[in-house]
């Protein structure tokens, strides 16, 4: 295929009208390998999409300012988007966001691939990681070079996990790129020049023929692939295509123990048939408690691809479909890959159920009184949050919001009503611009197509940690508006612009304004911190916790509001995200590879794992910035065991008590010993300035009555959880919405208990 070609079929699948019926497979007959598509009516896709830059209307009492104060806008645009992306509201905080702001000086990491503009052309690596005691570490060792010198490169196609650029070559010509997170093959179609690549150490050849050459680079295998028709002419460590008129070539790197045959068989026919288009879809099953991802890779002919699986996708794969399981593995930080043919796969996470507001329980005596006395100390603190801005400023919102939760959990009427009206305030203040002077206050970027909140903090007005930030608003609007339907009359749209700034627009429901996604990546199953990611590791994030926290919001916000599709985006991506951070930054599941000595990480990049963060080395900010903030969805950290290994590891390594956040470390060991946990709070221990005091103990106490999360009986989410044991469960059942609801709870797929649940109340129930 042509690169014009190509160009006009990725501008097609970026035409809103094609979204939902051109951009995804379609179903075909049984037996052809293709993952059906689902439903356009409905579905929650993550996928490219034509969105228009265009300042949306606040509606109601609220106000966006329109335009941004100087110095506080974004440092860099999308100056490197082509066409047809030029004009859009393009992605922040993906992979391939320094492609949009720089010239491809930074590596784009692909899992296996990786590639970057190293001045000589375009180098490809596929180096394995390099473990130490606090990281682990993928350099980027290019093993190929292809075409010569770059002049300048282009974005001018994305998906939800692939991007598309166009190079243009110093000597004449040019290369458009196809690069797939997962795949390890890389497409290229020359324009105007003869395809060549040159290696970085002498090349073995060891076999093959025709359009296709063996090598063996360093220690490493690759495969590099010509149309059909041409072949590969060598000249020490260079080869050039021998057929003119001959321009795509796809590169691929290997996998370690590959059947050859089988290997061969997969790669055939790559060249000039590259992946068109990628997608995600979510879907949440409340019979069986589980969230289903659906990741599309469409390639033009139709035909599968090679797929490099993630050590999460390996543990939640869904056999069939077409998916044919693959010889061989690649060495990664996050573990190894392991490798299958499909043109879709399926990937299964548990999702057993989820609160979103702080319960009803019954608590007397001491721990009655003990909560009471936080609420009061909660609300005679004034943080030094209270005055801060996008970050610190937020995070107040979620402070109070929980206070007024926990205040109405225990009866405590008079606390409520203080903790609402102070949030009200705050809501407002931040919610409606009143012209020069104001300090607070939310901004359209028609650079990007986003919310810059102002004051900026942590490099948010270069869209840094929008989700971190902008959950704790979503969270504390929709606890305002489900006890004020006249705050939600009157901001509800502003704060839903506020959510779809972090969650991007959902695929066809024909908003401008904003990208089709922003922080989420499908393929890795978590979202990203940094909106530009000018970094040699790649986009990174830190709080996965936080990350978790923003999908809670999005989900509260939905059943406030109504918006069932919305409520579902939210639990989808809700229970993702709380897979891979138990999974990548919780160390729960899998194994770290060899000598990294911890089983947390604080910071995930594309290409590195570090026990770190970006403010404070000591081992309790590590772990503690994976713990807040502290809601009743925090309780996807479910394993008591785990907690208190994380309790035994903190202690280790601090060499003590933590002396940083003590409060979030005795709520997660309440999860195994609520004892420990309650003496630890006596006396008080250091605190995080953003979590309440009363939320810490009613958790402590709540987890001492009910025991932790029981994740084999499966509940309505977002209506209801599980707790204590298997065999005699405490069933609890909130309902957060204007109408009654019945939720469901299940064993084993057989239905244990239903429970209607009147407006605004929770029960607890004991089947």
């Amino acid at each position: 295929m042509t690169a014009r070609l190509r160009r006009i079929m990725t501008a097609a699948c970026l035409a809103p009208v094609l979204l939902t019926a051109a951009c995804w497979t379609q179903a075909s007959p049984a037996g052809n390998g293709r993952i059906p598509a689902p439903p356009a009516s409905g579905a929650l896709n993550e996928a490219a999409a034509a969105t228009v830059l265009k300042a949306p209307a606040a509606g109601g009492k609220a106000r966006l300012a329109d335009a941004l104060p100087a110095g506080t806008g974004p440092k860099q645009g999308p100056v490197q988007a082509g066409q047809p992306l030029g004009g859009q509201a393009l992605p922040t905080s993906q992979w391939w966001s320094s492609a949009l702001t720089g010239p491809l000086a930074q590596p784009l990491w692909a899992h296996p691939l990786a590639i970057k503009n190293t001045g000589a052309g375009l180098g490809v690596s596929a180096a394995a990681p390099v473990a130490s005691a606090d990281a682990v570490v993928t350099p980027f060792r290019p093993a190929l070079t292809l075409g010569g010198p770059i002049t300048t490169v282009r974005v001018v196609g994305y998906g939800a996990f692939h991007v598309v650029l166009r190079a243009e070559l110093r000597d004449g010509g040019s290369v458009e790129i196809t690069l797939v997170q997962g795949s390890p093959v890389l497409y290229l179609d020359f324009g105007d020049t003869t395809p060549s690549l040159t290696a970085s150490a002498p090349i073995v050849r060891s076999g093959g023929g025709g359009p296709l050459a063996r090598l063996t680079v360093a220690g490493q295998r690759w495969d590099v692939q010509a149309e059909e028709g041409a072949g590969w002419r060598q000249d020490g460590d260079r080869l050039t295509v021998d057929r003119s008129g001959r321009h795509a070539i796809a590169v691929a790197r290997v996998p370690n123990q590959a059947d050859d045959a089988q290997w061969t068989g997969a790669l055939a026919g790559a060249a000039g048939d590259p992946v068109i288009r990628t997608t995600s879809n979510m879907a949440y099953d409340g019979t069986t408690g589980t969230v289903t991802q659906t990741l599309g890779a469409e390639r033009r002919s139709g035909r599968p691809g090679v797929w490099a699986l993630l050590p999460h996708q390996q543990a939640g794969l869904v056999p069939g479909g077409g998916l044919e399981p693959m010889t061989g593995s690649y060495a990664d930080a996050r573990g190894t890959l392991s490798v299958a043919r499909a043109t879709g796969v399926r990937v299964r996470v548990p999702m057993p159920g989820l609160i979103t507001e702080a319960p009803a329980i019954t608590l007397t005596g001491a721990a009655r009184t003990a909560v009471l006395t936080e609420l009061t100390k909660d609300l005679a603190d004034h943080p030094k949050t209270a005055n801060g801005g996008s970050y610190f400023g937020l995070k107040e919102l979620g402070r109070l919001a929980t206070i007024a939760e926990v205040a109405k959990g225990v009866g405590a009427l008079p606390q409520q009503e203080v903790a609402l009206r102070r949030l009200r305030a705050a809501l407002v203040d931040w919610l409606t611009y009143g012209g020069p002077g104001d300090v607070r206050y939310f901004a359209y970027d028609r650079v990007w197509g986003g919310l810059i909140a102002v004051p900026a903090e942590f490099g948010s007005g270069d869209y840094n940690d929008h989700h971190f930030q902008y959950g704790y608003l979503v969270r504390a609007a929709a606890v305002m508006a489900g006890a004020d339907p006249a705050f939600l009359r009157d901001y509800g749209d502003a704060v839903g612009l506020v959510a779809r700034d972090y969650t991007g627009t959902l695929a066809g429901d024909g908003a401008d304004g904003f990208p089709p996604f922003r922080v989420f990546n499908a393929y890795l199953g978590h979202s990203a911190a940094s909106g530009f990611a000018p970094f040699a590791d790649g986009n990174n994030q830190e709080s996965s916790s936080e990350a978790v926290a923003a999908w809670e919001a999005v989900t509260r916000w939905g059943i406030v509001t109504g918006d069932e599709r919305l409520t579902a985006y939210g639990v989808t991506h809700y229970a993702l995200e709380a897979a891979t951070a138990r999974r990548y930054w919780l160390g729960e599941e899998g194994q770290r590879p060899p000598g990294y000595a911890h089983t947390v990480a604080g910071i995930v990049w594309d290409a590195k794992i570090d026990h770190a963060t970006w403010f404070d080395p000591r081992p309790e900010s590590v772990m503690g910035i994976q713990l807040l903030p502290l809601t009743f969805g925090s309780l996807y950290r479910t394993d008591p065991g785990k907690a208190a290994a994380r309790a035994a590891e903190v202690t280790r390594e601090a060499g003590g008590k933590p002396r940083v956040w003590g409060d979030l470390f005795a709520a997660d060991l309440a999860l195994a010993d609520p004892a420990a946990a309650r003496r630890r709070l006596n006396p008080a221990p250091p605190r995080e300035d953003g979590t309440s005091r009363a939320m810490v103990r009613y958790w402590v106490e709540m987890l001492a009555a009910y025991g932790p999360p029981q994740t084999s009986v499966v509940a309505d989410g977002p209506y209801g959880l599980a707790f204590g044991s298997a065999e005699h469960p405490r069933l609890l059942a909130g309902n957060p919405t204007t109408a009654r609801r019945t939720v469901t709870f299940r064993r084993n797929d057989a239905v244990i208990a239903t429970v209607v649940v009147d407006p605004g109340q929770s029960i607890l129930r004991q089947p």
